[in-house]
């Protein structure tokens, strides 16, 4: 693979991509730990795999451009070369793990973790290699990075992948506060309940719009999680083998009970039966009062809508004064194992996890948060977007995403889904839903692994 200049982009065309679980640890090589290398080095082209993505690959190759917190400035020999793949992780992971088999994997990796999946890449794949000994020889202090992120990303005491994207799961609710000042409503306070919202989402509603709707939360146990955990609902055991909806079925079924009912009972909310929804369109054109939100969208809908008066509130509880639930989402990166040059594969990802980096990513609205309180904290930020001060909190005490063993992440949020959305759209019943759910995600687990 010829090299090009630092900062270019090359596309990989996608191969077979089939999965080469046996013996895949003894393809891949070994990387030693090195520090930080020297100015005498010699020059180092480093292989970055990622995907296709504007908050991925567009701003990492924007960051080489504007070269931010003098990046080339300070590796004038490292040659990062981005090497991307269109799509996401269905077409991604299987072209990494074929990359390992073959002996053509390279320095760097992205990954985009599902219920701790990633941890198989460092355990059984061998793919990345561990990290704390590189953060060791660089002598990097970890203080700034979210313990929860840490925590997510480490297996038997060994830290695998580094920070990138860490954020809370839609942790926000996006009101149209002019059309609600409109209607007489009073815009939703930081501390409403589920039922509060409920009941304004219903003098909310109108013969041309919806008060409100789940939206970015979707159907699956990943958006849902906080939702879930909101109501005391875990949706698996801390060993990962066991669905645990059941455990608390009460509770689970109250969950269900409420999304049932904003969509078939109260029709405060629009329908799936009815056909696609484009929650960010109906919000713009005022069709849609208010609408869960993933964080990225406290830059972006001011951007796309710039007629609409917005405000951001917390998302709601179940009772008042209840501890705020919450679940982190990632994007990482690690070292491979194939790595010739893992010192200077640490330092750039120490750079694209970087407190410089991440400030200019959300300023220039070009990617979301991630767990390092030194962004939290920098004005740049919250005087641009005060919304991610309501966000702080939060990400303070960010819960991990919770563990399925077998890898088969995925697969468990597609099947409690397809319950999910049935129930929505009113075809099955909460209760039945509940018992279907817990049934279908434990047989997920029960499989081999992945």
């Amino acid at each position: 693979m010829a090299a090009r200049a630092q900062g270019t982009t090359r596309r990989h065309v996608l191969g077979a991509g089939a999965l080469a679980g046996a013996g895949l640890a003894a393809c891949a090589p070994g990387g030693s730990a090195q520090g930080p290398a020297s100015p005498a080095a010699q020059p180092v082209d480093l292989r970055v795999h990622l995907v296709k993505k504007s908050d991925v690959s567009d701003w990492i190759q924007t960051g080489l451009d504007q070269d931010i917190d003098s990046w080339k400035q300070k590796h004038p020999k490292t040659n990062v070369i981005l090497e991307t793949v269109a799509g996401f992780t269905n077409e991604f992971n299987p072209q990494i793990i074929s990359f390992a088999a073959s002996g053509t994997l390279g320095d760097v990796t992205w990954n985009a973790p599902r219920h701790r999946s990633h941890i198989s890449w460092g355990t059984k794949y061998k793919i990345v290699r561990e990290l704390s000994s590189l953060a060791s020889a660089a002598k990097f202090d970890m203080g700034q990075i979210g313990k929860g992120a840490l925590d997510n990303s480490t297996w038997d005491g060994k830290l695998y992948w580094w920070v990138y994207i860490s954020e809370p799961i839609v942790p926000i609710i996006a009101v149209n506060r002019g059309k609600a000042e409109q209607l007489g409503l009073k815009v939703p306070a930081d501390d409403w309940t589920f039922a509060e919202l409920a009941e304004w989402a219903k003098r909310a509603t109108t013969q041309d719009a919806f008060g409100y709707f789940r939206a970015d939360s979707g159907t699956a146990p990943f958006g849902m999680a906080p939702y879930l955990r909101q109501w005391g609902v875990e949706p698996v055991s801390k060993d990962g083998t066991k669905a645990t909806f059941a455990a608390t079925n009460d509770a689970f079924v109250n969950a269900l009970t409420h999304r049932y009912n904003l969509t078939n009972t109260l029709r405060v909310s629009p329908n799936p039966k009815d056909g696609p929804i484009d929650a960010p369109v109906l919000f713009g054109n005022g069709k849609l009062l208010a609408m869960d939100c993933w964080p990225f969208r406290i830059q972006g809908l001011p951007a796309a809508y710039k007629d609409v008066q917005l405000e951001f509130v917390l998302t709601p509880l179940v009772r008042k004064g209840e501890k705020r639930r919450s679940m982190l989402n990632e994007h990482v990166f690690g070292v491979t194992t194939a790595s010739k040059n893992p010192g200077q594969a640490f330092e750039f990802l120490t750079w694209i996890g970087g407190k410089e980096m991440n400030v200019q990513g959300l300023v220039q609205a070009a990617k979301g948060p991630i767990a390092r309180s030194d962004v939290w904290a920098d004005t740049r930020l919250t005087d641009k977007w005060p919304a991610f001060k309501k966000l702080k909190p939060v990400m303070d005490g960010i819960e991990p995403d919770y563990l399925v063993a077998n890898w088969r992440g995925l697969d468990f949020d597609s099947a409690f889904s397809s319950v999910a959305g049935r129930m929505e759209r009113g075809e099955i019943a909460p209760a039945s839903a509940a018992a279907e759910i817990q049934r279908l995600c434990q047989e997920v687990l029960d499989r081999d692994p992945a």
